[in-house]
């Protein structure tokens, strides 16, 4: 029987194997993070995600924004009433 051979396919197996556990671990590491993350998302439960802050600050933005639009059309079209308080202007009466 030839040993040289036999050395080069043990090398071949322990390398294969090595790749092999080198995968699994990372699968199970991958599971292991999922489950955990899973676990931290259904701990939180009435904790407002990060989403829902970012749309209630867009809907005040909104809100301002409209503000600021309407007062500017009442500008722009020399609204009789001041566009803040509503009060009518005094070149309105004249």
């Amino acid at each position: 029987m030839d040993w040289d051979g036999v050395g080069t396919f043990a090398m071949f197996l322990a390398s294969g194997a090595v790749g092999v556990g080198v995968i699994l671990l990372r699968a199970y590491k991958a599971r292991l993070a999922a489950t955990v993350e899973r676990a931290r998302i259904e701990s939180s439960g009435d904790a407002p995600s990060l989403d829902e802050e970012r749309i209630a600050a867009l809907e005040g933005q909104l809100a301002r924004l409209t503000e600021r639009l309407d007062f500017n059309e009442q500008l722009l079209t020399g609204g009789s009433q001041d566009a803040r308080t509503g009060i009518p202007a005094p070149d309105a009466e004249r």
